[in-house]
């Protein structure tokens, strides 16, 4: 049965992360105006099988956390539909709910996964140091931190991090049996993320947003949240900037902060070796 792979984005604070937590139930009606399915990977479901007219199970690359958001999320599932891939995006994208579309697609390899097929995948983290206690339109969208961070004092103690290591104390209820080694392989803080100049209106300040860069060939559970707020530690000048790197040695995850809040984290590219070209139709 052919395999169509789907890039997503979608924004989390809509949804209770991507796994399905329960039955799919389709509603009556309208599509358009029915209530959103509680997750990301229902959601999905639900709206491809309307419009494919088959039960559709998806796999998904990452299992996003509640309010954890998304640009890059990369979906697989098996149909036996001979629509177009063009009727197939604009069907899905006319009745998924608000807050969550299908940018483009591609038909794969039967044995493609987009979760074990995966050799690379990139979060970005977004900080706003110094931001409004209170922001209308992007309080759900990055961490809002009271002072200033030492930037400089937080790339330092992120480079020990980087390379294959066990993560046991960057992560938080990890699957039984679970590997706890991944390869980290880059954590770059980039300040003023947004450049622009105005001084008033939804977008005004922006620029002191600080985007923080993760790339590993996996993640456990919470890892990137747990990195960005251990590092944030050191940025507030609460932590020297080897405590990072002394708690990765520990395993001990009770001596890492609280993880970041989820509002910041966004999953934004999968690298697959074979789709690299990004071209669209059948291999």
């Amino acid at each position: 049965m052919p395999r169509l792979a789907l890039w997503v984005e979608y924004r989390g604070e809509r949804f209770l992360g991507f796994q399905r937590l329960g039955p799919v139930s389709p509603g009556t009606g309208n599509p358009r105006l029915w209530k959103p399915q509680q997750t990301v990977q229902a959601e999905l479901e639900c709206k491809l099988s309307l419009i494919l007219g088959e039960p559709i199970k998806v796999l998904g690359s990452g299992r996003t956390d509640r309010g954890v958001h998304a640009t890059g999320q990369v979906v697989a599932f098996d149909t036996a539909t001979s629509r177009p891939l063009e009727s197939i995006l604009r069907s899905l994208n006319a009745v998924l709910c608000e807050g969550i579309r299908a940018t483009r697609g591609q038909w794969v390899p039967p044995d493609f996964h987009p979760r074990f097929s995966a050799l690379e995948r990139t979060y970005h983290y977004y900080l706003w140091p110094g931001g409004p206690e209170h922001h209308c339109f992007f309080a759900g969208m990055c961490w809002r931190l009271e002072g200033e961070l030492d930037l400089q004092a937080m790339e330092r103690a992120a480079r020990p991090l980087l390379g294959s290591h066990d993560f046991s104390a960057y992560t938080r209820s990890p699957e039984p049996g679970e590997a706890m080694t991944r390869d980290l392989r880059g954590i770059e803080i980039q300040p003023q993320a947004l450049q622009a100049s105005l001084k008033t209106g939804p977008f005004a300040r922006l620029p002191e947003l600080v985007c923080m860069e993760v790339r590993a060939n996996a993640f456990l559970r919470r890892m990137v949240r747990q990195l960005v707020a251990n590092l944030v530690e050191v940025g507030r000048g609460r932590w020297p900037e080897s405590r990072p790197f002394d708690i990765l040695n520990s395993r001990e995850a009770r001596l890492s902060a609280p993880p970041a809040p989820p509002e910041g984290l966004f999953l934004v590219d999968i690298h697959f070796k074979s789709l690299e070209d990004g071209a669209e139709g059948r291999f």
